[in-house]
């Protein structure tokens, strides 16, 4: 991987130039998942530590109307645009509108060069044979930028992206490059944990709400708090010792045989969250509550912002194993699909897909939003669901991302046809 470092090198440089460069303000804009918000944290720190002046925002898609109201604000203050965890996709938009940009994303690209004019530059792993899906996430080209200015410290944040974009298991490519990284400076430690120890809450309820795995017969705090009391470990405790470990993972096997997914690498963090799995679920919760500056201020590592947190992590938790309760899932020929609530559909969807893909949607005025995801089997079987989903536009919407996760929003009378549509393409992709 040093050699893709070196090849990305040259862009890296560039961007550093063109920030520093710059002097009227900087306008970020970044995403409101795990990743882009641990982006926009890299981002603020290093634009803080480098004294310039900028505006964060995190949106949840870089829409026409989002990109129109940039351009208004392009029109007077003429800021340098970055853009995070997004841009790639849309970059015709930006370069109808001259922004002057730096793209920092990992989805596919429409343009595949860095330089792409004099006023745009794009730092995208597909450019250098980089596959964005699995082995380097959006937070982590932002960390990539960030060491050309010296601050390997930030290899936590990237860490905490990497694990909410779900590219942990297993770490490839510039992912485990940087991981590594952060370990030989020391800003990461790794140790081999039971799941429900990251929590630092009692452990019955760290089981009730715990949903990677999601355990349907031990979701609840009294169901959990029995199983604990029966085979003699405190359930009050907040934390599994040697010998619970070796009780519980016995007794387990008879509701849950995968125990290997109980049994995860912690990455303890140079952070005030210092488990970055924490973390990265803390920033899922605030970022689908829609409380997206809370997010960003956990990762400056604000204490009002984590105290709150903590709080709506919880009470995110508990809605969503509710919710987990209620789902009634429908089947066509190749495809899993539910309607959900707004924030919630995608990480839904993430727990449930096993043998085919689950598309999640919600209902929001006159257009339905999907969330579609995979795993890597499917994915390694052929399913491609930035594909099925860009399908949309078939139907007067929009769609894309990645081929293990991916979204689309289309018009709320479509959402047969468009399922239907895409039930078709996935059947196609999975034959092959």
């Amino acid at each position: 991987m040093i050699e893709k470092i070196k090849e990305m090198e040259n862009v890296t440089k560039s961007i550093k130039e063109k920030i520093l460069n710059h002097n009227g303000y900087i306008r970020v804009i970044t995403h409101h998942d795990p990743d882009g918000l641990s982006s926009g944290g890299i981002l603020a720190k290093m634009l803080m530590r480098s004294n310039k002046l900028f505006h964060l925002t995190v949106v949840e898609h870089l829409s026409d109307n989002v990109i129109q109201k940039l351009a208004k604000e392009n029109e007077v203050n003429k800021p340098l645009f970055i853009f995070a965890d997004m841009g790639s996709g849309q970059i015709d938009n930006i370069i109808e509108n001259n922004f002057n940009a730096i793209i920092l994303d990992h989805h596919p690209p429409i343009i595949k060069e860095s330089f792409v004019n004099e006023n745009i530059i794009q730092l995208n792993p597909h450019i250098f044979g980089v596959d964005g899906s699995k082995e380097l996430t959006a937070s982590g080209v932002c960390y990539l930028v960030a060491r050309e200015f010296g601050y390997y410290d930030l290899s936590s944040l990237a860490i905490v992206g990497i694990i909410g974009d779900m590219q942990y298991r297993p770490l490839l490519g510039l992912n485990k490059f940087i991981v590594n990284e952060a370990r030989e400076h020391r800003y990461v430690k790794i140790v081999s944990d039971l799941i429900y120890n990251i929590y630092d809450v009692e452990i019955h309820k760290s089981i009730a709400y715990c949903t990677k795995p999601y355990i349907p017969e031990l979701a609840s705090e009294v169901k959990a708090f029995k199983f604990l009391k029966d085979i003699g470990i405190d359930p009050n405790k907040k934390r599994f010792d040697d010998s619970d470990r070796k009780k519980f993972l016995s007794a387990i096997i008879f509701k849950y045989p995968k125990i290997e997914n109980l049994i995860i690498d912690r990455y303890l963090i140079n952070h005030k969250v210092n488990d970055a799995m924490l973390l990265s679920e803390m920033l899922n919760a605030v970022g689908r509550s829609g409380l997206f500056a809370i997010g960003i201020g956990i990762c400056l590592e604000d204490d009002e912002c984590i105290k709150k947190g903590y709080e709506i992590l919880w009470e995110y938790k508990k809605n969503l194993v509710n919710e987990l309760k209620n789902v009634k899932l429908k089947k066509l020929n190749n495809i899993y699909y539910f309607e959900g609530k707004k924030g919630m559909i995608g990480i839904i969807a993430s727990i449930l897909v096993d043998d085919k893909p689950v598309i999640g949607y919600h209902i929001e005025g006159d257009l339905a939003k999907f969330s579609a995801r995979g795993n890597r089997e499917l994915v390694e079987r052929g399913l491609d669901l930035s594909i099925a989903m860009a399908v949309a536009k078939e139907f007067g919407g929009t769609g894309g991302g990645h081929n293990v996760a991916s979204g689309a929003v289309v018009p709320k009378d479509k959402v047969k046809d468009f399922l239907n549509r895409v039930d078709e393409i996935i059947g196609e992709q999975l034959k092959k």
